[in-house]
């Protein structure tokens, strides 16, 4: 991942959004919406090569590979409804965004409740029967 040109997307995006908020705010979305996704596509880069270290992280503990799956899922959530609450908030539509964020905390909820199952198996294992 090009930090520079990560930089330089982002800055240019920015202005674009900025310069055209007044008189054309329906293209100004469009210019941020553009500017994100372009953002993203440089970022999958990096994120491919965290989840390969995951599976190899994974590979040398033989821990179960849902549990690690499930916490990938978890964080690509967040962000997925992070940039999505923000493009909705950019866009004048604060509530749809407030339900955005709402919606992807239940989803990792749910996700997260294998996890803390298994969290809850391993401690009562290493408790002693009593």
């Amino acid at each position: 991942m090009d930090l520079t040109k990560l930089i330089v997307i982002a800055i240019a995006s920015a202005l674009g959004v900025l310069l055209l908020r007044q008189a054309k705010p329906e293209l100004a979305v469009v210019v941020g919406l553009v500017g994100t996704i372009l953002i993203f596509l440089l970022v999958m880069n990096g994120l491919t090569k965290i989840v390969g270290s995951i599976n190899g992280i994974v590979a040398q503990t033989g821990l179960a590979v849902e549990l690690f799956g499930s916490i990938l899922k978890i964080v690509g959530i967040g962000y997925l409804c992070e940039i999505a609450a923000s493009i909705c908030q950019e866009a004048g539509a604060k509530s749809v965004a407030d339900m955005v964020i709402l919606g992807g905390k239940v989803v990792i909820m749910v996700l997260a409740i294998p996890i803390i199952q298994a969290l809850v198996d391993v401690v009562l294992g290493v408790l002693p029967n009593g």
